[in-house]
C-alpha cells in the first residue's frame, strides 16, 4: 500500500487491509527474530566473540535514540564502506548479517508502531461517527503517514440483470416401426 492510491468501497474494507499488513509485518518481525536468535546461538557455539558481545548488548541494550545514534556511526565508520548508492560490509562473518537483520528488524518494528497508530485513528474516527458503509480512497506515503479522501458512493452500484426460465415444450416424436 505504499505510494499506490487504493479504492475502498467501506472504511471497514480500509480496516481489514490495515489489520491485513500489521499481520504481515508481524509475521516477518517474527522471522527476522528467529533468524537472529538462530545466528546468535550458531556463533556462540563455534566461538565466543566481543562483537557477539556487543549484538547481544544491542539486542538486549535500552531504547534510548542516543545510544542508537552513536552506535550505527561508529559501526558504519568501522566496517561499513559507502560506494555510491550502495554499502557494502568490510568482512566476512555473521557480525554484517547480524548487523542488516537487527537494522531491517528495527525498521520493521516502527512500520509496525506507525500502522498500529493509523489503525487506531480509524477505529477513533468510526467512534465519532463516521458511517462504516463511506467509500474512501488512501495513500499510505513512504513515511507511513496515511492520507484519505471519501467518496460519496461506498458500494458499488449494481449492474442491471434480468434472470428469467422460460421453457420450450418439446416435439414429441412417435416411432414408427416396420
Amino acid at each position: 500500500m505504499k505510494d499506490e492510491i487504493i479504492q475502498f468501497h467501506s472504511i471497514e474494507e480500509l480496516q481489514l487491509h490495515l489489520g491485513n499488513s500489521l499481520k504481515e509485518l508481524k509475521e516477518k518481525s517474527e522471522e527476522y527474530s528467529e533468524i537472529i536468535g538462530e545466528k546468535i546461538r550458531l556463533e556462540n557455539t563455534t566461538n565466543d566473540s566481543t562483537e557477539i558481545a556487543e549484538l547481544k548488548e544491542k539486542l538486549d541494550g535500552s531504547t534510548d535514540s542516543k545510544k542508537k545514534k552513536t552506535v550505527k556511526k561508529k559501526d558504519q565508520a568501522s566496517n561499513w564502506h559507502d560506494l555510491g548508492s550502495i554499502l557494502f560490509y568490510d568482512g566476512i562473518g555473521t557480525k554484517g548479517e547480524l548487523e542488516m537483520y537487527f537494522k531491517a528488524l528495527e525498521k520493521v518494528k516502527t512500520e509496525i508502531e506507525k500502522i498500529e497508530k493509523i489503525k487506531s485513528s480509524v477505529d477513533n474516527l468510526i467512534s465519532k461517527g463516521i458511517k462504516r458503509e463511506l467509500g474512501c480512497i488512501a495513500l499510505l506515503n513512504r513515511d507511513l503517514t496515511l492520507q484519505v479522501c471519501f467518496v460519496k458512493a461506498g458500494q458499488p452500484k449494481m449492474k442491471f440483470a434480468y434472470k428469467s426460465v422460460f421453457t420450450i415444450p418439446s416435439e414429441i416424436i412417435h416411432e414408427i416401426k416396420v
